[in-house]
């Protein structure tokens, strides 16, 4: 089944009652589906097809449902095509759609398979929704893949997927205030892209999946990029300063400057979006703050930083969205 047909049959029988059954098509050599709809008299039937198929598709799964059902049956047929002169399949002696497939939009129904239109142009308008949010969230989505490749790479060298061990993360980059002493001053920035197990980079790409989606809106790109590093920079030197004898790795800091950030984005503009934004926004970060707090292993001192650190890269510049 390809994977419009996929997505045409998934609505069909997941909001409007169809289900697909498979038949033998002699034309093809192997399976073919039709979406069958049963009412009390009659039955109304979907296929997908090609448009070099779209005449058998319609004989055979109209042979199919004769043989099989003894209600009448009415079959119809989604062609779809690259042809720009597609004029000859409007002249076919059954129900049928037109899909350009190249335009990604029906450009001909008859009155039966109005339905089916108005499925194509809703599963359009998602995969546009789906294409957009990629587009306007490259930055973070390129954040995350880089933090997953660093994890992936640990995991070889350590052999181990839940908890990477102190020596790999250390020869990896982690912040080690003595290596950091003699000149390894890039470790404040690499400590950052590093994990120590599968649920510490799976709860913190969750998180930068979720805040740094609004400040990538909020922000633009650039200034995205901007508040990210030196959050994460932010974060390293508080925990170089207050946690001197820690080694510590992670995005936490650079995650929690975003939602410093984010912070100042609603203080700026609360007569637009409403104080309970930033209430919410306050509460998920006392909350995260008083679980490190509980929580034995968990660098405080990056938190603050990295959220101190983003309040102030937010003040410096102008958040884009609102100020358009």
């Amino acid at each position: 089944m390809k994977s419009f047909e996929k997505e045409i049959f998934n609505v069909l029988t997941s909001q409007l009652g169809f289900y697909i059954k498979d038949y033998y098509s002699d034309f093809l050599g192997k399976k073919s589906w039709v979406a069958i709809l049963e009412k009390e008299t009659f039955i109304y039937a979907v296929v997908v097809s090609d448009d070099t198929y779209c005449d058998y598709a319609y004989s055979e799964a109209n042979n199919y449902l004769n043989e099989n059902f003894s209600k009448t049956a009415t079959v119809n047929v989604l062609i779809c095509t690259d042809k720009e002169n597609y004029y000859g399949f409007t002249v076919r002696p059954y129900n049928k759609a037109i899909y350009l497939s190249n335009k990604m939009q029906v450009v001909y129904s008859d009155e039966s398979c109005k339905p089916l239109a108005n499925i194509a142009e809703h599963i359009k308008k998602k995969n546009e929704v789906k294409r957009n949010s990629f587009k306007d969230n490259i930055v973070t989505y390129s954040l995350i893949i880089i933090n997953i490749l660093i994890f992936i790479i640990t995991i070889i060298v350590s052999k181990n997927i839940y908890d990477i061990d102190i020596y790999t993360l250390v020869i990896m980059g982690a912040k080690v205030n003595e290596l950091i002493n003699h000149g390894q001053v890039w470790r404040l920035i690499t400590c950052t892209f590093l994990h120590g197990g599968l649920a510490h980079i799976a709860f913190n790409m969750y998180a930068l999946k979720i805040i740094g989606s609004e400040v990538e809106f909020a922000y633009g790109k650039i200034k995205y990029i901007l508040i990210y590093l030196f959050s994460a920079l932010g974060g390293s030197i508080f925990s170089y300063i207050f946690s001197p004898n820690s080694i510590s790795v992670g995005a936490s800091g650079a995650i929690f400057g975003l939602f410093g950030a984010m912070l100042v984005f609603g203080v700026k503009n609360r007569h637009r979006i409403g104080k309970n934004y930033v209430i919410n926004l306050f509460k998920v970060v006392i909350i995260n703050i008083f679980i490190g707090v509980t929580i034995s292993n968990i660098d405080n001192a990056g938190h603050i930083g990295g959220l101190v650190a983003g309040g102030i890269i937010a003040l410096l510049v102008k958040n884009k969205k609102l100020n358009n």
